[in-house]
């Protein structure tokens, strides 16, 4: 094409502008062909990929892709209109090379932020997180695409310029020391699966708890129970006591362990009218014997009331005991899990559990224990 345009301007009586014309006509001309081409292939990438209507080509348009795939044309066609010019090779030569690392660094970029879109529409995803390591391969492209870019500019080997780099290391260290923590603790948060998007999670000692939203590189988000967001550091989670509450969910159980006192006052041998009334009762009718205690009596009836309950787990540990006494009463401890693991469904069948045994512990002469009021001045 150069020698074409040359000849043209040539036989048109331009012999000192025409090499110099030429060479600005082939450029010029290069570059629109290569955006004409550009446009053209990235149109036909789109329109091909999105009939098929897949999720996949929907997070690769979006993360400009097929943008950054038709990109290559451009250094495509200049490096064939240079190698027909034959002029200032070594300038052309690092310009198309600069430009070609440039358009596969984001083309890389672009690919690997769609994996992560894809990816994230699986349920999988939840449980086995991949984000923190994408972000690592990202930072990686871009490091490396960076040290390519500085060795074309100085015209050295990449391996000369990373050998340079160890001196740099420990003033590096010091500087970007939160940045590479919590880089460090992304890592170890996927890696050993401590979090999951989802979960609910708590740390007592920030005062923070909610249903984790994001786990990022260096961030974990955190929808707070009150609805307000708050990105928790990732090396918080390692650094720092924190709860899961995946077991309970997949253990499909939550535990109730709650207690209340007796009034050791009200605590006495049963005579004939009690063990009478006591026998009347269907879930210890059977139990009840002459010289039992009413407090003996009343722990048998809730341990058989939580046995006769549907929402209460039979398979796990049921448990109604005393505790140690004191100047406040004699501690009663209910230790059982239910069969629902959300917290309202949960917290209504505590409530019910508590509601009737507040109810029933007069049936059996026994009494709450409180501290006296006002009221009871009276």
């Amino acid at each position: 094409m150069y020698s074409l345009i040359l000849n043209w301007l040539q036989a048109r009586g331009l012999d000192d502008l025409a090499s110099t014309l030429a060479y600005i006509a082939c450029i010029f001309i290069g570059i629109v062909a290569a955006l004409v081409v550009r446009k053209v292939s990235r149109k036909l990438l789109v329109i091909f990929f999105t009939k098929k209507k897949s999720d996949a080509a929907a997070m690769l348009v979006k993360n400009r892709f097929f943008t950054w795939l038709s990109n290559l044309a451009v250094p495509i066609f200049l490096s064939l209109v240079v190698a027909d010019i034959g002029r200032h090779p070594v300038f052309w030569s690092r310009t198309i090379t600069v430009l070609l690392v440039v358009i596969v660094i984001f083309l890389m970029d672009s690919l690997i932020r769609s994996i992560g879109d894809i990816y994230s529409m699986y349920e999988v995803s939840k449980t086995v997180p991949i984000r923190g390591a994408l972000q690592i391969l990202e930072i990686l492209v871009f490091i490396v695409g960076a040290i390519v870019l500085i060795s074309i500019f100085v015209d050295r080997s990449p391996v000369a310029l990373l050998s340079g780099l160890g001196a740099m290391t420990a003033i590096v260290t010091i500087v970007f020391k939160d940045a590479i923590l919590g880089f460090v603790a992304g890592i170890q948060l996927t890696a050993n699966d401590l979090v999951r998007v989802g979960e609910v999670i708590e740390i007592p000692q920030r005062n923070i708890g909610g249903i984790v939203l994001d786990i990022s590189l260096v961030t974990v988000k955190v929808e707070s129970f009150d609805k307000t967001i708050v990105a928790v550091p990732a090396y918080t989670f390692i650094s720092e006591p924190f709860v899961n509450r995946r077991g309970i969910i997949d253990s499909g159980a939550r535990r109730i362990m709650r207690s209340f006192n007796i009034d050791a006052n009200t605590v006495r041998v049963c005579d004939q009218d009690m063990v009478a009334k006591f026998q009347t009762m269907p879930l210890i009718s059977e139990y009840v014997q002459v010289g039992m205690t009413n407090i003996g009596i009343f722990r048998e009836y809730i341990t058989a009331y939580l046995r006769a309950r549907s929402d209460i787990r039979q398979d796990l540990t049921l448990l109604v005991r005393q505790l140690t006494a004191a100047e406040v009463g004699i501690p009663f401890e209910v230790f059982v899990f239910t069969t629902a693991v959300d917290l309202v469904p949960f917290e209504g069948i505590q409530s019910d559990i508590f509601d009737h045994i507040y109810a029933v512990i007069p049936e059996f002469g026994l009494r709450l224990y409180q501290r006296p009021s006002g009221y009871d001045a009276k």
